[in-house]
């Protein structure tokens, strides 16, 4: 009786449509993307024709067996005069979407901050959206919904833009709109599909991952456990094969009243969520694939806050998997760049190595980032000016999508620094007018630092026409690095004279001139002699700091030599390491040594440090192969504190590669 009851059950997950329809993304009142090929999809009858009518043109397909079709108009010329959209069916069924425009279309996503409506704005910018309604605008909405499988529809309309519709509609997404339609003067879709909370990793589309070196386990580990790509889908069918084995070994069991035998495990799945690593995509982004759209809005990370450059790559990945989805390559992806906030004192750094991330993500070509660091709020991790973010993304699209001259799309953005006797010269990008502050006072928020990278506050002087500041300690005399705004609640009065804020920077990370980039920055390791008692992480964090999680020691067995080996994920070129011992303990010797296979080990340095000392030792070496490198120590000097003897120390090991 089981196998039966199985093939019922999978008859009814069967497709089968009596009728042409259409999802939800066209309905009465839908833009349509102006100037190249627009995508018109459905189901409908196997073996039926469809034909799809608009703007003069018609367009025929048959439908295929599994009940899809789809046809491509031609591009289309921007049109404010609405029109009918007609599908039918060959003896069947008609359709007609009523007011159907012609212009811009672009899909807005992320978490909260995308999400935050103009409802809930501030109160001028509530005024402003209440001012009156916006003809040449108009709103889709996405609901939220999860799932495992990719889905070909989601509930929703498109609205015209009026105080109502807008008032639960994204702000940054309708600001953003409201400007093109000013500047532009045509039609403008936006659909806004995000949900607060979320993470990067659900919004990904898969096919993304390709070619991303660094993301191929992640790549790996997904497609085994993601319901509907071949690696899941062969697991899948083995499984159901041994399930019919058990079926039968269980009727048998049960009819010998013996035990029935345990059933055969299903494949494992992505945890399936808004912040977990499958969902939103599927069910929110999917759905609308392939319609035609001219690029991408994003405002996203707070949820990702900590991993660093982890996230350039994870941008890097969502940015390809959509443009690859969309059949738009080079449709511009314009983001937001994280407000300042305070996210914990025990998260110093966190927020700080994420601007740096989405700064890294320009590298990609077609991205713009509008900052936001001085309309944020520490106290508050959703900023109510939500206005002025629509208008910064706004100034990326008319410069570099729409071509409008004359308009400064980027605040000041770090280009170059230079030592200059006791002081450091910066020099900024983005400043075709020159440098300014928001109060006419100094420039503030500038610190340097020698060789020790113990960072003091410096006094900063514009340069006169020129996009440069000099910056000057009398506690650092002979200065040789610099940062700016390097605080997650850093709200800096440095601009340019369009008003557009400069983004933090350091000039020592994440690429170090001379050294290269460190690429074990957050890099899993294991030890030989695990600490039991929480000091068994802080190896590869980011910081120098002593204490319990984040300074490394082995644990206190007495056996010597002991080592600590970090796997940094594939055979990458080393240049350099650069390690160090806390003020305490009885560290002495450590040996540092790599390799390609995690076997055979090349030593490239050593050194030896004083008990009970803080200090740091850089090592450089010709350019090699590894993938391991290993800390090893084979010895320690006499008990120098409270901590046994027998504790091996490492304040951070960093190890360099070039910059690609």
């Amino acid at each position: 009786m089981i196998r039966p009851l199985i093939l019922a059950l999978a008859a009814l997950v069967v497709p089968a449509f009596a009728e042409v329809r259409l999802p939800k993304v066209f309905t009465d009142g839908a833009v349509l993307q102006r100037d190249r090929p627009v995508p018109v999809w459905g189901r409908a009858t196997p073996g039926k024709k469809v034909t799809v009518k608009f703007a003069g043109q018609e367009k025929t397909a048959e439908v295929k067996p599994d009940s899809t079709w789809s046809v491509q108009l031609d591009p289309l010329p921007a049109s404010a005069e609405p029109r009918s959209l007609a599908v039918a069916e060959e003896g069947g069924n008609q359709l007609e979407f009523k007011d159907v425009l012609v212009g811009e279309v672009w899909l807005a996503s992320g978490q909260s901050n995308m999400e935050w409506t103009v409802g809930g704005a501030r109160q001028e910018d509530q005024d402003l959206a209440n001012s009156g309604p916006i003809p040449l605008l108009r709103l889709l909405n996405v609901p939220k919904k999860v799932s495992a499988y990719r889905l070909d529809d989601f509930e929703g309309a498109w609205q015209p833009c009026t105080p109502d519709t807008a008032r639960g509609f994204s702000a940054v997404a309708y600001f953003f709109g409201r400007r093109l339609t000013e500047e532009l003067g045509i039609p403008v879709g936006l659909i806004h599909s995000s949900w607060g909370g979320s993470r990067i990793e659900p919004w990904f589309a898969d096919e993304g991952f390709e070619g991303i070196e660094d993301l191929q386990d992640m790549r790996e580990f997904r497609r085994a456990r993601t319901p509907g790509s071949p690696k899941y889908d062969e697991a899948m069918r083995r499984h159901l094969a041994a399930t019919r084995t058990w079926v039968d070994s269980a009727e048998r069991a049960m009819n010998e009243k013996k035990p029935v035998p345990a059933q055969p495990p299903s494949p494992p799945v992505l945890p399936v969520g808004s912040n977990q690593a499958l969902g939103t995509y599927q069910a929110m982004i999917h759905p609308l694939v392939p319609y035609a759209l001219r690029g991408f809005l994003w405002y996203q990370g707070e949820s990702n806050v900590g991993e660093e450059l982890l996230y350039t790559l994870k941008m890097e990945a969502l940015i390809k998997g959509w443009r690859k989805q969309f059949n738009a390559p080079d449709a511009p992806f314009y983001f937001v760049q994280l407000a300042p906030y305070n996210y914990g004192d025990n998260r110093q750094g966190a927020l700080q190595g994420l601007w740096i991330a989405q700064q890294e993500a320009l590298k990609i070509p077609n991205t713009g980032m509008a900052v936001t660091m001085d309309i944020g709020n520490p106290a508050d991790i959703h900023p109510r000016n939500k206005s002025e973010v629509g208008r910064r993304l706004s100034l990326w699209a008319l410069a570099d999508t729409y071509g409008k001259a004359d308009i400064v799309k980027s605040g000041p953005l770090f280009e170059s620094y230079e030592v200059a006797g006791d002081a450091i010269k910066v020099r900024f990008k983005s400043t075709p007018t020159g440098l300014a502050t928001r109060d006419q006072q100094a420039p503030a928020l500038f610190e340097v630092a020698g060789p020790d990278w113990n960072f003091k506050p410096a006094t900063a002087e514009i340069s006169g026409n020129d996009p440069v500041i000099l910056l000057k300690s009398a506690e650092v005399p002979q200065p040789t690095m610099a940062r700016f705004a390097w605080s997650q609640t850093a709200q800096p009065n440095l601009m340019n004279h369009e008003g557009l804020p400069a983004a933090a920077f350091h000039t020592h990370w994440p690429d170090e001139p001379g050294m290269g980039r460190n690429v074990a920055r957050q890099r899993p390791f294991t030890s030989s002699d695990p600490n039991p008692s929480g000091w068994n992480a802080g190896l590869t964090d980011g910081n120098w700091w002593g204490g319990a999680g984040n300074c490394f020691a082995t644990g206190p067995a007495p056996q010597f030599p002991k080592y600590v080996t970090i796997d940094l994920g594939r055979p990458r070129e080393v240049q350099a390491v650069r390690f160090g011992v806390p003020g305490f303990g009885s560290t002495k010797s450590v040996v540092i040594s790599v390799s390609e296979d995690g076997k055979d080990f090349q030593e490239v340095g050593k050194e030896e440090f004083a008990g009970k000392t803080e200090a740091r030792k850089e090592l450089r070496f010709d350019k090699r192969p590894a993938r391991f490198v290993r800390a090893t120590f084979p010895d320690h000097h006499e008990r120098q504190d409270n901590y046994s003897e027998n504790h091996s120390f490492l304040s951070e090991l960093e190890v360099y590669g070039p910059v690609k």
